[in-house]
């Protein structure tokens, strides 16, 4: 039986990716900090301000679950608060404090040299790469 080597499989490939993905940004944003989850949550904010925690995770990809823990800590750090909706107080919403506007923006800043980096390592294959990765996303629906 021949056994093809995992090493080759397209799955193997995007998490070996990924993962000097997360590490670059980590060393990036050590020191801001935050770590990269928590860079989505406080960028995403910088995009929509007041979100609720809902709004948060699907923007950012964070689980409900994990994403509560990142955002008490980011409450801590006062990054971020929590405030009651004014037209339904069963909706918490989260609001970026000027101490994590000013963050945001140099997250954001860090977040777009490396975009650029990356974008000019691959060049020509941009559009062909972002082609490909959205018919894996939808086809894992």
């Amino acid at each position: 039986m021949y056994l093809e080597d995992f090493t080759t499989f397209v799955c193997f490939k995007l998490k070996a990716t990924n993962k000097k993905v997360e590490r670059y940004l980590t060393s990036e944003y050590g020191e801001f900090g935050i770590n990269l989850p928590q860079s989505f949550i406080i960028l995403s904010l910088l995009l929509k301000d007041g979100s609720t925690l809902t709004e948060i995770g699907n923007r950012a990809q964070i689980e409900n679950s994990s994403l509560t823990t990142m955002v008490d800590k980011l409450e801590a750090m006062e990054l971020v608060k929590r405030q009651l909706d004014r037209e339904d107080r069963r909706v918490i919403r989260v609001f970026l404090t000027s101490k994590g506007r000013e963050l945001a923006e140099r997250v954001l800043d860090a977040g777009t040299k490396f975009n650029q980096m990356i974008k000019e390592a691959i060049g020509d294959e941009e559009e062909s790469l972002l082609r490909s990765l959205d018919i894996i996303s939808k086809c894992l629906e």
